[in-house]
């Protein structure tokens, strides 16, 4: 019996930078989310990936840590060819998170992901929107096999 594979190219949303190596404008927050994001940006980099996530005092990308009204734990837009835009919901996070400094690096994780083209799945995957945001903080195989298909 043969079991076939779902290409990569099904779980890419297109709406990613265009490259992999991505400049983030330095973030500053206390040192409870500063930990835990640059933890993220150093789970994406440590892959087998081209992902090059790092802080650049001239790039236009922000993240941005406040309390949203809305449901979700992160969200990323696409500002252009190489900016970006991540906004982190600490009313969400703090509301739901058991490990909090996990659930802060994870959520992270996840949104870079979509800064490197990924998009939602239903697989043992960090892009995953069911996934133990309290436990899961790195990329999975099948993420560093898109993002590495993807570039």
């Amino acid at each position: 019996m043969s079991i076939s594979a779902t290409p990569a190219s099904a779980h890419w949303n297109g709406t990613g930078q265009l490259i992999a190596r991505i400049g983030l404008y330095p973030y500053n927050y206390n040192d409870t989310w500063q930990k835990p994001m640059n933890k993220a940006l150093a789970n994406w980099n440590a892959t087998s990936s081209p992902a090059d996530i790092y802080k650049n005092r001239n790039s236009g990308s922000t993240i941005t840590v406040k309390s949203y009204r809305n449901t979700w734990y992160g969200h990323y837009t696409r500002c252009g060819d190489s900016c970006l835009y991540i906004k982190l919901n600490s009313r969400t996070i703090n509301r739901d998170a058991s490990n909090f400094s996990n659930y802060v690096t994870g959520v992270f994780v996840h949104e870079l992901g979509h800064a490197l083209n990924l998009a939602h799945n239903s697989t043992t995957s960090i892009m995953n929107s069911s996934r133990n945001r309290d436990t899961m903080t790195k990329p999975q195989s099948h993420d560093v096999s898109d993002v590495n298909a993807y570039y």
